[in-house]
């Protein structure tokens, strides 16, 4: 069935590209690069994004309660919005986020796909400067009780650059 599954998300974004055309590919800097087993490529290896690209996708704020800055409005991509729209075979496990200074941070694919976790490029309705996180960062939704004990403040990640998919 997982299989099935896989082969299902694969085929989606498949037939949305088949759809409206060729691969899109970034026209301006890359900000995220989504890695490992995913279907949908624009580079060897995996699938590259410039901010525009990002915000062709589905917009998602919510208020958090950040835990080095305080309330904040987030908004983004959720996670699992990425993951669809790339296509991800349904036997993987992990999402790794990988920040700019190399840190990784292992998110369960089963997480990412049901909790509303979001790579943010907005604060408070303003894009997210280097020095508060940005220009990606790794929000979880600590609104939902028992997220924070899923994961701690320390797995926030600032400056988020990569998403590695693993099995």
């Amino acid at each position: 069935m997982k299989r099935i599954l896989g082969l299902g998300v694969v085929i989606v974004s498949l037939v949305a590209v088949a759809a409206f055309g060729q691969v899109p590919a970034p026209t301006g800097d890359v900000v995220l690069k989504l890695t490992g087993a995913v279907a949908l490529q624009n580079t060897e290896g995996g699938f590259a994004f410039d901010l525009d690209m990002l915000k062709a996708l589905p917009f998602v704020a919510y208020m958090v309660t950040d835990p080095w800055l305080g309330d904040q409005v987030y908004g983004g991509v959720r996670l699992a919005d990425l993951l669809a729209y790339i296509g991800v075979p349904a036997d993987a496990k992990t999402v790794v986020i990988v920040a700019s200074d190399e840190k990784e941070f292992p998110v369960a694919m089963k997480d990412a796909l049901y909790y509303p976790i979001l790579i943010a490029y907005t604060s408070d309705g303003n894009p997210i400067k280097a020095s508060k996180g940005g220009p990606l960062k790794l929000v979880y939704p600590y609104q939902i009780e028992g997220m924070e004990a899923l994961y701690a403040p320390e797995q926030w990640s600032w400056y988020v650059i990569e998403i590695r998919i693993e099995f």
